[in-house]
């Protein structure tokens, strides 16, 4: 399967919202690709978000931090800062954070290089969802509260909980699935423009 072959792949699947086939079809150019060109998409991206992170927790410097030495040493750190274990409650932030942390791991000097690359794809992913719940949840905060305050009650007549039925609301929303699918294909048109460059 060539370059072209991955990239109509993910375009389609950006379409059709297909995240399955989205992250598979990331992994298989990722592997195409240099590894520090990889680690570049998926540097940009979490730095792009590292402003609406710190917007609702400004304390937290630590991550920018984190992704600086990354770019300066093109590793990971030996060890994590300890408010990296603590619990940021605000829309998008446990994404961001799972998708730094991958990125983390993508970069460690034991991890096999096929390994690095799905851990690349899943920082990007973490990202793209890390927006789109920054974006949705900043215009229904009513919808955060109620999830943060009740989210495991049951609905006796849906048998969802209350984070499952806003997560739905979430998902199924128009504005939404504009912004993940253009973010699909402006990912997948910086892949294309990285590869030709090589």
């Amino acid at each position: 399967m060539t370059l072209d072959d991955d990239l109509n792949r993910l375009r389609n699947a950006a379409r059709q919202r297909d995240w399955g086939a989205l992250q598979d079809a990331l992994t298989r150019l990722f592997m195409q690709l240099e590894f520090f060109t990889a680690l570049e998409i998926a540097l940009t991206r979490l730095h792009d978000h590292v402003p609406v992170f710190e917007r609702d927790h400004p304390e937290a410097t630590w991550a920018r931090k984190l992704l600086v030495s990354v770019v300066s040493f093109g590793v990971a750190p030996n060890e994590l800062p300890p408010e990296a274990g603590q619990p940021y409650a605000s829309p998008g932030a446990a994404n961001f954070l799972a998708g730094l942390f991958d990125l983390l791991r993508g970069v460690e000097r034991r991890t096999p290089i096929e390994n690095r690359a799905r851990f690349l794809v899943s920082a990007v992913s973490n990202v793209i969802l890390a927006d789109l719940a920054a974006f949705w949840y900043g215009q229904h905060p009513d919808a955060w509260a109620l999830q943060q305050q009740r989210g495991d009650e049951m609905d006796a007549d849906t048998g969802l909980t209350v984070r499952q039925q806003i997560y739905a609301q979430f998902w199924l929303d128009d504005t939404v699935a504009q912004r993940d699918t253009a973010a699909w294909l402006a990912l997948a048109d910086d892949v294309e423009q990285k590869a030709k460059r090589r």
